[in-house]
């Protein structure tokens, strides 16, 4: 993978990071209290509960991803991966990406000996 590929992920990985802490200190800043009488939600408080939306549209797509398509991962390490990005995306994420995409690939698997098949 080109390496500007990989800082393009690694700053949407970091996005998303970001987009949790900021998404969990604004939620509360911007939604009327309770008993205050407001129940239609205003402009911002839809264009937030649009983009939570889609924040968990790519986190989901993110996750059936690495769960079905990360083939060089076993799968035992596909499922703790989504495991660890549902209850810990902020940071599993991030880990994530250092790990597997902007290290260099792990060597193919062997087929027979400890040896890379030719």
């Amino acid at each position: 993978m080109p390496v500007p590929v990989k800082i393009v992920l690694g700053a949407m990985a970091l996005w998303g990071t970001v987009y949790a802490f900021a998404a969990l200190a604004g939620d509360f800043a911007v939604v009327a209290p309770p008993y205050s009488g407001h129940v239609t939600p205003s402009g911002m408080e839809s264009f937030i509960i649009h983009l939570h939306a889609l924040n968990a549209l790519a986190v989901f797509l993110i996750e059936a991803w690495i769960a079905l398509g990360a083939a060089w991962l076993p799968v035992s390490q596909r499922v703790s991966w989504v495991f660890a990005m549902m209850f810990f995306y902020p940071l599993a994420i991030p880990a994530f990406w250092f790990l597997h995409i902007w290290r260099n690939p792990p060597a193919p698997k062997t087929s027979e000996g400890g040896r890379p098949p030719r």
